[in-house]
């Protein structure tokens, strides 16, 4: 087997420009992408943007988890504890059970002629 050593052949500045302007062309264009990608409002800012929503709506999400886990234990404690449903209908809903009396106090409006200046 035989390789062939030549040399390739200088074909000057002009020459060697033209050959290598595809390569030339080609990583002009890909500049441009790129650069158009990072440095566009579409680009790498809405990525960035996108990611610090990303990272709130996470947190709202755990939050809320909570609270519906929370919800639930209620309505769960609700349905199975009656002492917990009378504390709620006593207390949410002024209910009161057969033959209790219920005492309102109520504080005097000011008048005139008992109010002092």
């Amino acid at each position: 087997m035989r390789l062939n050593n030549k040399k390739r052949a200088s074909t000057g500045f002009w020459g060697d420009l033209f050959n290598r302007l595809p390569f030339v062309g080609a990583f002009l264009v890909m500049s441009v992408l790129a650069g158009t990608m990072f440095f566009n409002s579409d680009g790498l800012p809405l990525y960035f943007q996108m990611r610090e929503t990303r990272q709130h709506l996470t947190e709202q999400i755990q939050q809320l988890e909570e609270i519906n886990a929370s919800i639930q234990e209620d309505i769960t404690r609700i349905q199975r504890d009656p002492q917990r449903l009378e504390e709620l209908a006593r207390n949410r809903l002024g209910m009161v059970r057969q033959g209790e009396v219920v005492y309102q106090f109520v504080e005097p409006a000011p008048s005139s002629i008992t109010a002092r200046p």
